[in-house]
């Protein structure tokens, strides 16, 4: 009798399990709403931490099968947000604390997302976001050769490690594949940094010169190399070019020594020769330079050194002896005063003491990090105020070129990143390269406006460093 009670009992136990809450009927769900076989990782989860998270998981397996049971139901599953599912992206997490400084402020989600929305790559020359791909791994390439721990921004309030600035670069190559689709993610992920004072922004670009790599008779103005006893390192405590004479240490030869007392010449040091000495003047203020040499051919001279003295504008040099009006200071305003009077060209020139050595190269014009730069991407900031590297959003006023001359401007809202700098590049300024070949000369010559700039920071490499 006690073994017959008990069968019974266990069976209406058993009954009411397969009929109760551990078990509810799909067809008892209100609405037609279907029970989540597994809930979304909370808020700030990271779906990726699991182990093997590429592997099948039995949770998932089981959630794949009532899903297709419930098919005719049209059942939606929702123990996984579609787009992460879509993406595989790591959940968006919001950082506790965003620090803010002297120079930068952080702008808010629906701030970003607005200057988002101005964004449009194509005035930058490309077809799709993962035209950024080449040069965005270029930056990350230099960032990762920096110490990790080590502050690549220091400013009152604000630091940002190196670490962060690799950080930001991978999750925008991760993000690359997705922006054409859906670019409201590079808002919704990173941190809009704002300039608490707008940068001037100028041009710059490759010019190319008539020049030989002999000399021969139209190509008498050597274009230098590095010379041998031009030295860099600690002087009195800051990092200066320097040559040592007879145990001294003295500046390096200034551009009079070198144009005009020719200090330089006989040493082997001539690696091509122009035909025109202010082309080889504002080739050096370029930092890089195409030659086209008689044949038709051309080569690439690029940065080697420069001999660290202060530079001048040879505009302004002009215009300060009253030579040149205001308003006509351009390379070509400067070549036809010293068309007229070739006399007083070196001298006048040798007022901009500063100059650039180059080295004959076959490869493209390359930054201060040492790869290639983009055109209409590659920008030359200061180091101490936007790290090397670094990935910025900006928006500015060009001007237009027709038959080789400005005509009007146009608006150019995009992605850039600070790979270049320059001897005038100082605080709140930042130089475009616009490209290679005297075509763009007009426009980079021209360039000197008001730029809006953004430094962008994941909010992942926020939270994690």
């Amino acid at each position: 009798m006690r073994l017959l009670l008990a069968s019974a009992c266990l069976a209406a136990l058993l009954s009411c399990v397969r009929t109760g809450p551990l078990f509810p009927s799909r067809a008892a769900a209100p609405d037609g709403e279907t029970a989540a076989v597994e809930t979304a990782p909370a808020d700030g989860a990271d779906a990726t931490d699991a182990p093997d998270a590429d592997a099948a998981d039995p949770s998932e397996e089981e959630g794949d099968a009532v899903a297709d049971l419930a098919g005719a139901a049209d059942v939606t599953c929702l123990y996984r947000d579609a787009s992460v599912r879509r993406l595989t992206l790591r959940p968006v997490r919001e950082p506790l604390s965003i620090p803010a400084c002297d120079m930068f402020f952080p702008l808010s989600n629906v701030e970003g997302a607005q200057n988002m929305a101005r964004l449009d790559i194509r005035s930058q020359g490309l077809d799709s976001w993962r035209a950024l791909e080449s040069p965005v791994q270029r930056s990350l390439e230099y960032a990762l050769n920096m110490p990790a721990a080590e502050p690549a921004l220091a400013r009152p309030g604000m630091s940002l490690t190196w670490g962060q600035v690799v950080r930001s670069l991978t999750e925008f190559l991760d993000l690359l594949p997705h922006l054409d689709a859906e670019p409201d993610l590079l808002a919704q992920r990173f941190v809009w940094y704002g300039m608490r004072q707008k940068p001037l922004m100028t041009g710059y670009y490759t010019p190319e010169i008539e020049a030989s790599l002999t000399r021969r008779p139209g190509y008498e103005y050597p274009i230098y190399g590095v010379p041998e006893d031009l030295c860099y390192g600690p002087v009195r405590g800051r990092n200066r070019f320097y040559r040592v004479d007879s145990g001294r240490v003295l500046s390096y030869y200034r551009r009079g020594d070198v144009d005009v007392r020719k200090v330089l010449a006989g040493r082997g040091l001539e690696i091509a020769w122009a035909k025109d000495p202010v082309d080889v003047f504002y080739m050096q203020v370029e930092g890089c330079g195409r030659l086209r040499l008689p044949d038709g051919t051309t080569r690439n001279v690029l940065y080697g050194a420069k001999n660290g003295h202060d530079f001048r504008s040879l505009g302004r040099i002009l215009h300060a002896k009253g030579l040149l009006p205001d308003g006509h200071l351009s390379k070509e305003d400067v070549k036809q005063y010293f068309a007229k009077h070739p006399e007083r060209m070196f001298d006048l020139m040798a007022e901009n003491r500063s100059y650039v050595f180059f080295r004959l190269e076959d490869s493209p014009p390359e930054g201060t990090i040492g790869k290639p730069l983009t055109p209409m991407v590659s920008l030359a900031t200061d180091r101490k105020l936007l790290p090397l590297g670094s990935l910025l959003a900006f928006e500015a006023e060009i001007p237009e070129a027709r038959d080789g001359r400005p005509a009007g401007k146009r608006k150019i809202a995009g992605i850039g990143l600070a790979q270049d700098t320059g001897t005038a590049i100082r605080g709140p300024h930042v130089d475009y390269y616009i490209g290679e070949g005297n075509a763009v000369a007009p426009i980079a010559s021209n360039i000197k406006t008001e730029a809006t700039v953004y430094l962008l920071i994941s909010k992942e490499a926020l939270i994690n460093g």
